[in-house]
């Protein structure tokens, strides 16, 4: 993700010396497309972290091999109404508490799947 660059680089890195066919898949919010400011950009794709809905996992040889902890998790909703995309989520400004907890619960589980959760988080 643009969202960790360090950990962006680490990655190509290590993809660029392994023999054979590589995939790496970034994620780069769409400023345009997701309804936020441009400037934001980078901002968003670091409350996807930690949101725990875009996971930072490695895998090799198709078997995860680790994961990028998260230093500070946040609740989905704070991703989520940063975006004119999930405006539906919000009418009149109050969270539909049924579909947020539906997005939680699948940020919940990539969390505790990639053990993105860090001593700072307890």
């Amino acid at each position: 993700s643009i969202g960790n660059i360090p950990d962006l680089e680490r990655k190509v890195l290590n993809a660029i010396n392994i023999r054979g066919a590589k995939y790496v898949h970034v994620h780069v919010p769409c400023p345009l497309g997701w309804g936020f400011p441009s400037n934001e950009t980078v901002s968003i794709a670091r409350l996807a972290i930690r949101s725990g809905l875009y996971p930072l996992f490695e895998a090799e040889n198709g078997k995860w091999v680790g994961s990028t902890e998260i230093d500070e998790i946040i609740p989905v909703e704070n991703y989520l109404r940063t975006q004119k995309r999930f405006a539906h989520l919000f009418p009149k400004g109050i969270p539909d508490s049924e579909i947020i907890a539906i997005y939680q619960k699948i940020a919940d589980n990539n969390i505790e799947k990639y053990r993105l959760k860090g001593d700072s988080n307890d």
